[in-house]
């Protein structure tokens, strides 16, 4: 057993480093732990996209040796199919002890765990988003700011913030979707911007500045496109900072009157090789929403077997900019989100969502939706993705139907049950011709027929399991700190009380930051 650390984080995500960042500046110390192992994860590809259509052997990039990105489902993101994605999801619900019935569960062991592989999409919650939380922005206000700060943020949400600068300069279509909007005006309760995203515009810290090389669906060889494994460096100049990766926790416990996590076989604890135990003054919980879900389940065991566990229920669609067919695609460009919507729907709720440019895709992803014979898809993908515009639409938490529980004798088996339900399935069919409308005006048509749901899971915006504010063995207290384990707090998603339509990943980086500062004003 290790002496007690000041404070145990587990995980290495955003959640987990914008925890430690406080605690370690406030002179506390921080051991960090995650279930990270080698192999790397196979590097992004160097050059710009021009570079990449041309290049005979990007079918591995694309696809992998195996050839199993060709195999990915068609009602979920391309990105999921990449080599880099693949390696970075693999083995997560095995490690976990996770069984899924109708319901996608993504995560990743790797180091910095799903920020390797995610969008970027930087959103900040307004008021209105944090109806359901026992606090409202102004509790947030200056965490966002000290995040943003730190990870680099570019457009409208960190435009307040000095020399934050514009984003990537946009596609043709977006280009004319905004200059529509500007002149013809939007459909009432539908509200649209250029998209926030966590991407340096300029040199920072070891991390390049975007050349909008429009590879981003591969990897950012740049460092452009934040991840929060790239900052472990440098919270390890702290001498108070020990990070300890192949380090899976299996299970909460008391030790001596503190908080521990039994570690799994195989960890590396006080210099020896095998199960141990490690406590602490406290243990923040960031392994992602599922893995600290399991983790406190199987603690709990029979005390609390099943708990609601909140996605955003979604749909992607295509438009089409008939002005805009068969012209050149872009030598360069950017394949992260471009444009964010929000939309009011009948029954008062909000959907969101993203829209962006086709010209970055594989063609095969597009001709795979095409029916038509595969030659004669990928020649007409080739005309359209010039004018192509895609679409995601989110609904908030409240449309989920998810759960999450302990089956087995021994409670060590998880079972996340998904179901879609007939009322997400119309709110989203509602938001799709809502969106349809709104963006026609704008000189875009939806494509007839492309409106796809997502399985439950698919979102891969995962919380609410220990809602803040919630009372009973299911809830924390403000900072995170579960009622039924004190001492331990989760600072996840897991502790979000409400999952509204926009991104959360900001959101949770956000109020790991407050609840740590929490932490160290109570101490």
């Amino acid at each position: 057993m290790t002496a007690p650390s000041r404070v145990l984080i587990v995980g290495s995500g955003p959640a987990g480093v914008s925890a430690a960042w406080p605690l370690l500046e406030a002179g506390v110390p921080v051991l960090m732990i995650d279930a990270s192992m080698p192999p790397a994860l196979p590097a992004p590809p160097v050059g710009d996209i021009s570079g990449f259509r041309g290049d005979a052997a990007r079918w591995e990039t694309q696809f992998g040796r195996d050839f199993r990105g060709l195999a990915a489902a068609a009602d979920r993101s391309p990105k999921l199919a990449t080599p880099m994605a693949r390696a970075a999801l693999a083995g997560f619900a095995e490690a976990n002890g996770i069984a899924v019935h109708n319901f996608l569960a993504l995560g990743s062991l790797s180091r910095g765990g799903m920020s390797t592989i995610w969008g970027a999409v930087a959103q900040p919650y307004d008021n209105q988003d944090l109806a359901g939380f026992p606090f409202g922005r102004s509790a947030l206000s200056s965490s966002y700011d000290r995040v943003m700060r730190r990870i680099g943020v570019s457009g409208p949400a960190a435009e307040h913030l000095p020399g934050v600068t514009t984003g990537p300069p946009a596609a043709p279509p977006i280009l004319h979707l905004l200059a529509a909007a500007g002149t013809r005006g939007l459909r009432p309760g539908v509200t649209l911007e250029t998209a926030s995203n966590a991407v340096l515009m300029e040199a920072r810290n070891g991390r390049e500045g975007c050349a909008s090389c429009g590879l981003c669906l591969w990897g950012c060889a740049r460092g452009s496109i934040y991840a929060s494994g790239e900052e472990l460096p440098a919270l390890q100049r702290f001498p108070h900072f020990e990070y300890r990766s192949g380090t899976r926790a299996l299970r909460l416990l008391t030790l001596g009157g503190l908080p521990a996590v039994e570690v799994a076989p195989g960890a590396t604890v006080a210099g020896n090789v095998g199960q141990g135990t490690i406590a602490a003054a406290r243990i923040l919980l960031a392994a992602g929403t599922i893995a600290t879900t399991a983790l406190v389940l199987r603690s709990l065991g029979s005390a609390l077997s099943s708990v609601r566990l909140l996605t955003n229920p979604a749909a992607a669609m295509a438009f089409l900019m008939p002005s805009l067919i068969a012209k050149s695609l872009p030598e360069r460009s950017f394949s992260l989100a471009q444009l964010a919507y929000r939309l009011q729907l009948g029954s008062g709720d909000n959907a969101a969502g993203m829209l962006y440019a086709a010209d970055t895709l594989p063609l095969a992803d597009i001709a795979a939706r095409v029916p038509l014979s595969r030659p004669v898809a990928l020649r007409l993908s080739r005309a359209l993705a010039p004018a192509l515009v895609l679409a995601t639409c989110y609904l908030p938490g409240r449309y989920s139907s998810n759960t999450m529980r302990l089956v087995g004798e021994d409670c060590r088996q998880v079972v996340i049950e998904g179901q879609s339900t007939a009322e997400a399935a119309a709110a989203l069919c509602e938001a799709g011709r809502r969106l349809g409308r709104t963006l026609r005006r704008l000189g875009a048509w939806a494509l007839r027929g492309s409106l796809s749901h997502a399985p439950p899971g698919a979102d891969a915006h995962y919380a609410g399991t220990f809602p803040m504010g919630a009372e009973g063995m299911a809830g924390s207290n403000i900072l995170g700190e579960l009622n039924a384990l004190p001492g331990v707090h989760v600072v996840d998603g897991a502790a979000l009380s409400d999952l509204p339509a926009r991104h959360c990943t900001l959101t949770i980086m956000a109020n790991a930051d407050r609840i740590a500062r929490g932490i160290i004003a109570s101490s």
